[in-house]
């Protein structure tokens, strides 16, 4: 087995993003055959930052609370580095936000300075270079996290409570048509969970743990969904939901970036499909993942 390594990360408030590094971490430990990894964050901030007035934690204590549940998680070493001032100094996530007209905060790839620095793997197995190839980040929980699931429970997150509008290609799918969908669901007897940055981790992790099915934006929890393998739906038409969540049924709202004629109304129209898809990914996934078990 190969010694430790070092990797480090680019600190930001989403919780896709602290998990992304985690799964890409983990992931390159068991490929490689590497005896630790130690995982440097580092964040802009201070320890008790708290993003928004109302988070009910701070980022760094989701990123020690989730990390408890992963698989091999002690092969994983964190290592939290505040108002870090290396190679990711130079583009702060304010960098990324319009201000507009109306007060509210957007996110926007405005590049203003380049390429940006999200990741460093000490032995250059991967690289954050423009069109270098991304990390592998498929992992999963420890066996003993998952549970039974709740055959009456869908859980969901839209972008309406987020800090700041998320890029545009995320809120195509608007608040009318989260309504329709919610009120589609609950005619057919299921029970709604909403989900969102204020939703306390631990909650989240029970919720999402006992989903029948989880229908989400890309963004916030789905990290999570993934490394449970529950069914899950993305409303993304986006190659880059393919590849945080290849165990995800993505269906399109941009009527223009559709495949087989079938946008996300399609599908909810569809719903015995939809459902049947979800689950033919998810146990995809997990059966994929579970040679990452062994013999535990």
């Amino acid at each position: 087995m190969k010694p430790s390594e070092l990797v480090t990360w680019r600190g930001t408030p989403g919780v896709g993003d602290f998990m992304w590094a985690l799964n890409s971490a983990h992931r390159y430990a068991a490929d490689n055959d590497i005896s630790k990894i130690n995982l440097e964050f580092h964040w802009e901030h201070s320890e008790d930052y708290l993003h928004h007035f109302e988070d009910p934690e701070t980022i760094i204590e989701r990123c020690n609370y989730i990390h408890n549940f992963y698989h091999q998680q002690e092969r994983v070493q964190i290592h939290h580095c505040f108002n870090a001032n290396g190679r990711y100094r130079d583009w702060k996530f304010n960098d990324d936000v319009v201000l507009e007209s109306n007060g509210e905060r957007r996110i926007a790839a405005i590049n203003a300075k380049g390429q940006k620095n999200r990741f460093w793997f000490q032995s250059g197995f991967y690289t954050d270079d423009l069109g270098a190839k991304a990390p592998d980040n498929d992992w999963i929980f420890r066996k003993n996290a998952f549970q039974d699931y709740d055959d009456k429970r869908i859980v969901f997150w839209r972008p309406t409570w987020n800090a700041e509008k998320p890029r545009t290609w995320k809120r195509l799918f608007e608040n009318d048509d989260w309504d329709r969908l919610i009120a589609q669901f609950k005619s057919m007897g299921f029970e709604m969970h909403e989900l969102s940055y204020r939703t306390p981790a631990s909650e989240a992790m029970y919720l999402i743990s006992t989903a029948r099915m989880v229908i989400c934006y890309d963004g916030i929890w789905h990290y999570v969904a993934k490394n449970f393998a529950r069914p899950m739906v993305v409303i993304s038409g986006e190659g880059v939901t393919k590849y945080h969540t290849p165990n995800a049924v993505r269906i399109s709202p941009d009527r223009n970036n559709i495949r087989d004629g079938k946008d996300a109304w399609w599908w909810l129209d569809n719903t015995k499909l939809l459902f049947a898809n979800a689950k033919q990914e998810s146990v995809k996934y997990e059966n994929r993942m579970k040679k990452y078990y062994g013999n535990d």
